[in-house]
């Protein structure tokens, strides 16, 4: 078996179907790959609708009793998977019909990480408990449809066809998604192109919608965090464990699924929540990239800019005599957040002290980072955090 494609779900009968019918159209040979789909403790009818499709291809079910988030339901759809290569698409996608195909093929090599494309978008069906947002947002592309009179009347209306799964018109219907997060990869993708040479943070392209890595690379760094049990960051999580462990990151525009919008099931905490996780978790010089990662949730940023503090931190781990500037960098950026996500008001007093401490440290090495090395992107991303937070 040639790939294994991960798909969790939890009460999104409506949109898995469609999603599975896209993986009936696929161009690429049926017997060399198989769908997992791992029922997370859904109330509505999935198992009816797994029970009753006709797969032409090898279809796993797997059913949770209780929904303790998506990394455990993965875990459980990688600990069956017969395939080299894991596939990971959520429920709510729909894949053009060269997406198995151009994901095994990209897979040309040992150690490489595909990403496809994250942000395209399209509505599946009009749900009647959309937020006000996303009634704005679905009105800005009403008109593509034809539409009953009534339908804003019924509970869900279907706005696509089999049909148009089946012969691709459906991507007609296709939209980028609009956000600040889109914005920055694609300008990303533009400046260092789908190999990502010369970019720092490669792993903040591993969107579980639309990736594929080998098996063996996933077991070997531990899988999923299945600690992680709100909405986001298991995949981040993921990622930067394959990174920092020599996997090869690869975009590719050409892989197309496209994600069903629906009504959002985050709550306002998961990032406050996630965020805090990941900095208890990643506490080390060595995982600074995440911590930045973290703080830019609260703090406005130049995603370059922290692409080019990467490019200097990397320089002074191969020097290697600058681990004492790179921990105190850690813990202010911690007290950052800190001040940010838990409204820690001791924070900085707390701190203080330690920077007192080490004062002819920081003063000396950052000196020297700059004179010597012209190490001005993480020299001035310190002096700037110092200056906000304790006026110094």
């Amino acid at each position: 078996m040639k790939a294994s494609i991960i798909i969790p779900s939890y009460n999104s009968s409506e949109r898995l179907y469609l999603n599975l019918v896209s993986l009936k159209y696929q161009d690429y040979p049926h017997e060399d790959f198989e769908v997992i789909v791992i029922d997370n403790g859904s109330s509505d009818d999935t198992e009816t609708m797994l029970s009753n499709f006709e797969a032409d291809f090898a279809l796993k079910r797997i059913h949770i009793n209780e929904n303790r988030g998506i990394a455990r339901g993965r875990n459980k759809g990688i600990l069956e998977a017969s395939g080299d290569i894991l596939i990971f698409h959520d429920s709510d996608m729909i894949a053009a019909k060269d997406f198995v195909r151009r994901h095994i093929e990209a897979h040309h090599k040992e150690n490489i990480v595909v990403c496809g494309l994250p942000w395209l978008r399209i509505y599946s069906y009009f749900y009647k408990v959309f937020a006000s947002y996303e009634m704005y947002n679905f009105s800005r592309h009403i008109y593509k449809y034809n539409l009953e009179t009534d339908y804003w009347l019924k509970d869900k209306y279907k706005l696509i066809t089999e049909q148009q799964i089946k012969d691709g018109s459906f991507l007609n219907l296709a939209f980028d998604l609009d956000m600040d997060f889109i914005t920055s990869l694609k300008e990303t993708m533009a400046i260092f192109g789908e190999d990502l040479k010369g970019y720092n943070l490669p792993w903040r392209f591993f969107i579980t919608n639309n990736a594929s890595v080998d098996r063996k690379q996933v077991i070997e760094v531990g899988s999923f965090d299945e600690n992680i049990v709100r909405y986001g960051f298991e995949d981040y999580d993921l990622g930067i464990r394959l990174y920092k462990t020599g996997g090869e990151f690869k975009l590719s525009h050409d892989i197309i699924s496209v994600h069903q919008e629906h009504p959002k099931n985050a709550t306002p905490n998961d990032v406050k929540e996630n965020v805090n996780y990941m900095c208890e978790k990643y506490n080390n010089i060595y995982y600074i990239d995440m911590i930045l990662l973290c703080l830019s949730y609260s703090v406005p940023v130049d995603y370059q800019s922290i692409n080019s503090v990467m490019s200097d931190i990397n320089r002074m781990h191969i020097l290697g005599n600058y681990n004492d500037i790179l921990s105190i960098f850690l813990e202010i950026l911690q007290t950052a957040i800190k001040i940010s996500f838990k409204h820690d008001i001791d924070a900085k007093s707390t701190m203080l002290p330690y920077i007192c401490k080490n004062y002819y440290i920081i003063k000396k090495q950052l000196k020297e980072l700059q004179e010597e090395y012209q190490m001005f992107h993480f020299t001035n991303m310190f002096s700037g955090l110092m200056k906000s937070i304790f006026n110094m």
